[in-house]
Formats: structure tokens, sequence, C-alpha cells
């Protein structure tokens, strides 16, 4: 009997067995993995959004697109759900990760894709939710809206503050993520546009002042940023050759601008409120709206060449050679911006257009539209691929 006590005291005092201690390897892998984890993987969600609401908007429609769009929003949601469910893990395994994500750049520059995201869900809910779904989701996405308004608006105060006291932006360190900080806000413009025409006539008109009210915030800072963007690419070059697709990321501010404007134009309510005593409003607006849009279209078509020439040195270089010595043209994230801000610049031309009547503009939006998808396509990929490679995470 005492060697049988013995026996197990000495069973119960050993180690644990050794297939337990893989267990928590894994587990701590797991919590590494999620640290690296930011706010940078929603440039995704927002682009994949951003493609499903421009397969609706293209001009030449064909059976299955808007099928092909509904897939892509679905996609949006899954994608959406992970993000969001990876981040809540990671700041409840870590708190101080929280802070640190909100106040410290370059990571808390990437926070505003969270809110871009949700902007490409509401309008993508108008697109393929509600012509399908009953008057509940009329007053869903209206709620939605003003919901969103009223966080942007609080995050655009929040996060320039936090900027200002902790870490105040030195001459010629401007970094092409800081306009995500505005896109949210200038995205509430765009909103309007999409939903403001399917809102009952006693909505439409708070919601079309709102959204251009936004849009003149977002795009007055970004009339801010631009002259220290172009101040930056001055004193520093173009910056690294993996990093370059970030360039990109200005074509939105006046793509989304156009669109925007011209969406909330074409929302006016004819001889309602404020339009009913002045019946000339509706269609000078309208007017007005298509020659700005037109105005701004070739600054943003040179905000896209630049980041486009700025590639071609790099192409031509691995194409003629293959000296190691090259820059190397590895994946992250910021090459999201090629999708996101050409969405912006694509239903801009589509836009534009439709108002001029013009089918050679439209065929020349339809061939942005295939880049556009080809673009999203091919970072997909390269997301996936850096992941399962371990560049990324």
């Amino acid at each position: 009997m005492p060697d049988e006590e013995q026996h197990k005291t000495s069973t119960r005092n050993a180690a644990p067995p050794n297939n337990a201690e893989p267990k928590v390897k894994s587990t701590a892998k797991e919590v590494r993995l999620l640290d690296h984890f930011t706010w940078a993987n929603f440039t995704c969600t927002q682009s994949t959004g951003g493609v499903a609401i421009l397969l609706s908007e293209t001009p030449h429609q064909f059976r299955g697109l808007q099928t092909a769009g509904v897939v892509v929003f679905i996609l949006n949601l899954v994608l959406f759900v992970c993000f969001t469910a990876a981040m809540i893990c990671r700041f409840v395994q870590r708190p101080s990760n929280l802070r640190r994500s909100v106040t410290e750049p370059p990571e808390a520059y990437f926070t505003g894709s969270l809110w871009l995201s949700m902007a490409t869900i509401i309008i993508c809910m108008q697109r393929f939710g509600v012509p399908h779904a009953g008057p509940w989701a009329i007053v869903a996405v209206r709620v939605l809206f003003w919901a969103y308004a009223a966080i942007t608006l609080t995050y655009n105060v929040v996060i320039f503050v936090v900027m200002f006291v902790v870490y105040p932006l030195e001459p010629g360190t401007m970094s092409p993520p800081m306009f995500l900080m505005i896109f949210n806000a200038m995205l509430t413009g765009t909103v309007a546009s999409c939903i403001a025409a399917h809102q009952p006539l006693s909505q439409q008109m708070a919601i079309i002042v709102a959204g251009i009210a936004f849009q003149g915030l977002g795009w007055i800072l970004c009339l801010l940023f631009l002259p220290l963007f172009v101040g930056n690419m001055l004193i520093n070059g173009l910056g690294p050759a993996n990093q370059r697709p970030g360039l990109f990321i200005s074509v939105g501010s006046s793509g989304y601008t156009i669109v925007a404007l011209i969406g909330c134009a074409k929302a006016i309510p004819d001889e309602y409120g404020y339009f009913a005593k002045h019946p000339t409003a509706s269609e000078t607006l309208n007017v007005v709206a298509l020659w700005i849009g037109i105005f701004l279209w070739l600054f943003t078509f040179w905000l896209f060449a630049i980041a486009l020439v700025a590639h071609l040195p790099i192409i031509i270089s691995k194409c003629g050679n293959n000296n190691m010595a090259q820059p190397q043209m590895s994946f992250t994230l910021p090459w999201w911006a090629i999708v996101f801000p050409n969405v912006g610049f694509t239903i801009a031309t589509i836009y534009i257009g439709e108002e001029l009547e013009s089918n050679a503009i439209s065929w020349v939006a339809t061939v942005m539209t295939v880049l556009v998808f080809a673009a999203w396509l091919m970072d997909l990929f390269l997301h996936l691929k850096s992941i399962f490679q371990r560049r990324i995470m």
C-alpha cells in the first residue's frame, strides 16, 4: 500500500504530459498574431464595399452584374465581422493596445478605415437591400445615416485633438494614410447622396443639407492636407517602393467630392420646401454641381497620374533586369489605396457621363470599372498570400 500511495503522489506531482506544451505555445502564438492585427486591415473591407457599390453603378450593366455586387457585399460583411471580432479579441487580451492603437501613428491614422467600411455597408444596404425589403429598411438606413454622421463628426474632433497634443506633425512628415482620418466625414456626403432620393419628402432636405455640410468639412480638411502631401513628396521623394501604392489615396479627396455634389443635386426634391419657394434652384444646383465636378475631375486625374507614374521606374527596372539591388514591391496593407480612392474617381466619371449624356465618357468609366475590379482581385489575392506566408501578422 505505501508503494501504491507513493506512486499516486508522484503521478499527481509529475509534470503535465508533453502534449500540453504545444497548446500553451499555440495560445501564445495566437496572442502574438492578434497583436499585429491592426486597424489597417479595414482598408480591405472599405475597398471591398466600394467595389460592390461600383458594380451597381457602372453604366454598361449586363445580366448577373448586380448579383456579383450582392456577392461582393456579402463577402464584405463577412470580412467586416471577422476583422471586428479579431480587433475585439486583441484589445480584450491586451487592453493597453487599445490606447496605443488610437494615439500612436501610423496605426492611429488607419482608425478611419473602420468608419469608411461602415459607410460602404450603409450604401450597399441602400443599393442591394432596400429595393427588396419593406419600409422598415428605409427607416433603418436613415437611422444609420444620422448615427454615422454623429459618430464621424465626434471622431474627427477627437482624433485631430489627439494628433495635435500627442503627435504634432513635423514639416515633411505627411503620411498618405492621414487622409483616412478625413475621408469618413467626406463619405457622410456620399452616403447622403445615395440614400436621400429614396427617403420620405419630409426627410430628404435634412439629409441633403447634412451631406453637403459634411462634404464641405471633408473637402476643406483635404485642401489643408493636400499641400502637405505634395510638399512631403518634394522634400522626401516618392517614398519606399512597397509603400508607394499609398499615393493613390489622395485621389479620393476630390473624387468623392464630385460624387457627393452631383449625387445630392440629383436627389433634390422638386417643388418641396425651399425648392417650392425657389423653383429654379433645383436646376441651377444641378448645373453648378456638374460643372464643379468637371472643374475637379482633371485635378483628380492629375493626382491619379502622379501615383501611377511613380510606379513606372520600378516596373521598368524589374522588367529590364533582375538586379537584386532594385527596390522590392512586396505587398503591404496600404496597397488597398489602389482600390478605394479610385472607386470614388470612377463613380465621379460615371456621374459626369450620365449628366452630359456622353456615351464616350460612359465607356471610359466602364473601362475604369474593369481596372478597379482587377486591382481589387489582385489586392485580395496578395493579401491572402501575405497572410499565409506570414509576412502580415
